[in-house]
């Protein structure tokens, strides 16, 4: 399944790179429909162009529409939990205790693992 998954991303991304190819080779597939009625010169009697400023004008899309690469914006997020708990004491009730966590670890630990594995040699 990985391997599989794989190789269509690979796929997918020789097709993006190869775009230039894709419009070429469609162009010199269709060549003479678009000499006959998409070519800015069709009209102008023996013309050498035979399509090729269609050619030229798609070959500069593509490069400008790669060129253009989204507006990535960075955002820092800042993990924040805050938990009311309430309880009561005989008749004081309403006491509330607010417990906050943050995503820093505590700076004393009551079991510290270097301890036992980092020690002196035993002679």
């Amino acid at each position: 399944m990985i391997k599989l998954f794989a190789l269509v991303l690979a796929l997918a991304m020789l097709s993006q790179s190869l775009s230039a190819l894709w419009v070429t080779a469609g162009f010199y597939a269709n060549r003479d429909f678009i000499a006959k009625n998409q070519c800015e010169s069709r009209f102008v009697l023996n013309s050498s162009c035979k399509g090729q400023c269609v050619l030229m004008k798609k070959l500069k899309e593509q490069q400008e529409k790669e060129q253009q690469q989204p507006d990535l914006k960075l955002k820092e997020i800042v993990l924040f939990s805050q938990v009311t708990e309430s309880f009561g004491i005989g008749e004081y009730t309403g006491f509330e205790r607010t417990v906050r966590y943050h995503p820093q670890p505590e700076p004393h630990y009551l079991f510290r693992m270097e301890h036992a594995i980092f020690h002196p040699p035993i002679s």
